[in-house]
């Protein structure tokens, strides 16, 4: 009998390499993952909201239909593709049957021979210790992987991703950006602060997983050779070839102001501060001379 394969979560962070990391797995031959790359499952019943994911599969279907319809649709095979990926899943999470034995059903689905799958929902990072524990326990082999990047890039990053999304126009992106850091400095995201507490992440992470289930791994180290080897070796597959010059999502560009960057620095140096007594800051990031020393 064939051995069930492994199971990946990914626990963000959020713009921190997710989608490149679900897209180089994606395309890996012995990995086998649906072309949703959130379900955004665990976080949703956790919160008592399915019916909202519900939703949301509706709308994501919507514009594809509307893709179709118009034209626009870049590569339609594979739109059709994602349309009946999504309307399954909202199958399953309606049927009334358990909730996450639907949910693994859906997961597995289609996978042959292959070693791994999985998904990657950021939020999964938000759960309490006890959730994580009990999503680790759902098949014999669960791993988990967390990414962060340079705070203050990450953080921008995330910005840009929800002014971008608000639609706001090309002229007023520097201006909106700027109000939304303001909002987030001043505690009116709180969603955006939580996504980039790599303290409170990495904790609940460490509480829940054994440490050799979990990598815990820096953006800028994954888009190199030895970062990608250092996935495939974690998740027992295969080394397999990378776009390392391929950007996923990438965000329009927007300056971010000197100002705003040291108030973001200060305003983030608890999270520097945490990855440089845990695991070492990584050179590439925010240079802080006084935590460089605390740690050498």
């Amino acid at each position: 009998m064939r051995q069930p394969p492994a199971m990946l979560f990914c626990a963000g962070a959020v713009k921190s390499g997710t989608s490149w990391l679900y897209e180089y797995l994606r395309g890996h031959p012995e990995t086998y993952l649906r072309s949703i790359k959130e379900l955004q499952f665990f976080d949703r019943l956790h919160a008592g909201n399915l019916p909202g994911r519900i939703q949301s599969l509706d709308q994501e279907i919507a514009a594809f239909e509307a893709e179709l319809e118009t034209g626009t649709a870049r590569w339609p095979i594979l739109t059709l593709g994602q349309m009946g990926d999504r309307a399954e899943y909202k199958r399953i999470i309606q049927s009334g049957d358990a909730p996450i034995g639907a949910y693994l059903r859906y997961l597995t689905a289609g996978a042959e021979a292959q070693r791994l799958v999985g998904e990657m929902t950021p939020e999964y990072g938000l759960l309490p210790p006890e959730k994580m524990a009990e999503m680790t326990a759902l098949a014999p082999d669960v791993r988990w992987i967390f990414l962060m990047r340079d705070p203050v890039a990450r953080l921008w990053s995330h910005i840009r991703m929800l002014v971008r999304r608000s639609k706001a126009a090309p002229e007023d992106m520097a201006r909106a950006c700027e109000a939304k850091f303001n909002e987030v400095l001043a505690g009116k995201a709180r969603d955006v602060t939580l996504r980039g507490d790599y303290q409170a992440i990495h904790t609940r992470l460490t509480q829940a997983v054994r440490p050799e289930k979990r990598l815990v791994m820096f953006y800028e180290h994954l888009l190199t050779p030895s970062g990608v080897a250092q996935v495939t070796d974690f998740l027992g597959l295969s080394r397999h070839p990378a776009r390392l010059d391929r950007w996923v999502h990438e965000g329009q560009p927007v300056a971010m102001p000197g100002a705003l960057r040291d108030r973001a620095r200060d305003w983030l140096w608890p999270q520097y501060a945490f990855v440089a007594q845990t695991l070492g800051l990584p050179p590439e990031w925010e240079a802080f001379p006084e935590l460089n020393s605390e740690v050498a």
